[in-house]
């Protein structure tokens, strides 16, 4: 059984909240709320989410965060129980806490859960629904929200299928930055086809101070350091505090025509787990480029590779190539289903500390259809503690594996 934790204090929503609200409500598919701590947005989604589920009988929706425990502690037991009681009061659901759903007296459901959980995935995903909010998607990868996308096809009379998103914003190179604030495709950065399906707005501390501690703001808020000020307070896009490749730039961002045509040799990381990655690099001239990146969600380790192989990944140009695949060494038994998997040099600092230098010599590229690596590169980090943030890092370490140990043993292929 899950612990009560009372009901909410009485809660009025501010005139910004009221416009986010309606914006939920308006011809958008896609809802972003990004900006400051404390400022409602998960607040505004939950309600919406509720509201939803009330009016549409036998509807389901899904509120999802990276790690199902903290999906159950920040929205959950913080906010969703709480309205849940404000509302329909406790007799109105039931909590089935074994598989992480409520059903309201309507038959609607409302589930919360993991992307990054291997068996929450699977519990989660096996259902349709017609809400699916992503909770703080600045710690999911483009490929595991774009993995839920399917699943947004319960057919409910009268109910118009929605994604909901919230975020305290990260760098402004940040996948969602590009799809809600630019209107671009990522990691194309053409136009969207459709630009009015994506909608965001801005809702900071300041537009929910009514609902505040009067010293959150002043003592807590205005103290932080420069660049959490900047995103924690005003909801600005910038880089992580603590990013780990702060020297990557924009400019090493190549398209297709900017790359090389030949390189002296190829080499690929391989990284496993529920987010399985690869990365295939080129050396060409000690510039390092980073050519084709692919990620695939709750595959077996075999599919992946085969799926590597109907992309041609030991091709380039047209040519056949033949290079080592540098497996993260963790991986055991898998390595032996990478095809030309061997395991890879697992230096953590060394390896970043390589990279950070090709980066400040400017022998450091990406192609531009490399969507996973960058999704990750931007806000990879390290916490107060100098310890790395373990979020969001799979295309990076598939990306370590093959630059550093290239680096230590390497073979040059034709």
């Amino acid at each position: 059984m899950i612990k009560r934790l009372g009901t909410t204090k009485k809660f009025k929503p501010t005139v910004v909240q009221c416009k986010a609200l309606e914006l939920v409500k308006g011809g958008g598919k896609h809802i972003l709320l990004f900006g400051g701590s404390r400022s409602g947005k998960t607040t505004v989604l939950v309600m919406a989410v509720i509201f939803r589920a009330l009016k549409f009988r036998e509807s389901r929706h899904l509120i999802c965060r990276l790690r199902a425990r903290d999906a159950r502690t920040s929205v959950l037991q913080e906010t969703l129980l709480m309205w849940l009681d404000n509302t329909v009061g406790q007799d109105g659901y039931t909590f089935r806490s074994h598989d992480c759903f409520i059903r309201l007296g309507n038959k609607s459901e409302i589930w919360i859960g993991g992307l990054g959980d291997r068996e929450q995935a699977d519990k989660i995903l096996g259902h349709e629904y017609n809400t699916i909010y992503f909770n703080e998607i600045s710690q999911l990868s483009y490929a595991a929200v774009t993995t839920a996308y399917s699943r947004l096809a319960k057919n409910t009379p009268g109910c118009r299928n929605l994604f909901l998103y919230d975020c305290n914003p990260g760098s402004p190179l940040h996948w969602a930055y590009k799809v809600f604030i630019k209107k671009q495709a990522f990691p194309s950065e053409a136009a969207l086809m459709k630009p009015e399906l994506y909608a965001s707005m801005m809702l900071n501390p300041e537009d929910n101070k009514s609902n505040l501690p009067g010293d959150y703001i002043s003592d807590i808020l205005d103290a932080l350091p420069e660049k959490q000020r900047a995103r924690f307070r005003d909801g600005l896009w910038i880089k992580a505090e603590g990013a780990i490749y702060d020297k990557f730039e924009e400019c090493m961002v190549l398209s297709a025509d900017l790359l090389p045509g030949s390189f002296d040799r190829f080499a690929a990381g391989q990284d496993f787990g529920l987010n399985i990655t690869n990365v295939k690099i080129g050396i060409k001239d000690n510039c390092i480029y980073i050519l084709e990146d692919y990620g695939s969600y709750n595959m077996t380790t075999k599919s992946f590779n085969e799926e590597l192989l109907q992309r041609d990944w030991f091709r380039w140009n047209g040519t056949d190539v033949d290079f080592s695949v540098y497996c993260d060494p963790a991986g055991g038994e898998r390595i032996q289903e990478i095809t030309n998997g061997v395991k890879a040099n697992n230096s953590v600092d060394a390896g970043i500390d390589y990279i950070v230098a090709k980066m400040e010599r400017k022998q450091f590229f990406v192609s531009a259809k490399c969507s996973g690596v960058l999704s990750e590169i931007w806000d990879y980090s390290r916490d107060e503690d100098g310890e790395i943030n373990k979020v969001n890092d799979h295309f990076l370490d598939a990306m370590r594996y093959a630059i550093f140990t290239d680096t230590q043993q390497g073979v040059i292929v034709s």
